[in-house]
């Protein structure tokens, strides 16, 4: 388990504590610490992807033969698109609309899809060819 992720968790203790601490004293500013909570430790999440992605490209480039960089544009992109769409529907739960989160997971789910279209063309293509091989 990295450092990070210890930390991640920590600050995320630590921040519903302070949340529930307040909450009790009947102040607003509980809603303000929230935000601020989920910007920090959202941009820190998405901060600690970064190392895949650049393996990912680093990995394509040696392999170009068998995966394109296409390949994993489609797949920076559909795990974009999957941590958008949580973090979205979580947040709509959370505000008690869970049939709201439901339609964003249908959408992300769909999105990733019609990402997807572009390697099926891709892989039909590839077994074209190689049918016409043999």
């Amino acid at each position: 388990m990295s450092a990070n992720l210890i930390k991640l968790c920590g600050a995320a203790l630590l921040s519903v504590f302070l949340i529930i601490i307040i909450k009790k004293n009947g102040t607003d500013i509980a809603l303000l610490i929230k935000i601020a909570a989920v910007v920090l430790l959202g941009g820190a999440s998405i901060l600690a992807i970064s190392p895949i992605i650049e393996y990912m490209y680093e990995l394509s480039g040696e392999i170009d033969a068998i995966v394109s960089i296409s390949v994993v544009s489609v797949l920076i992109k559909a795990l974009c698109v999957a941590f958008i769409c949580q973090i979205c529907s979580s947040i709509c739960r959370d505000c008690g609309e869970g049939s709201i989160a439901y339609y964003v997971e249908l959408g992300g789910k769909i999105e990733i899809l019609l990402l997807s279209l572009e390697l099926i063309g891709e892989l039909i293509a590839t077994t074209r060819e190689i049918l016409d091989f043999v």
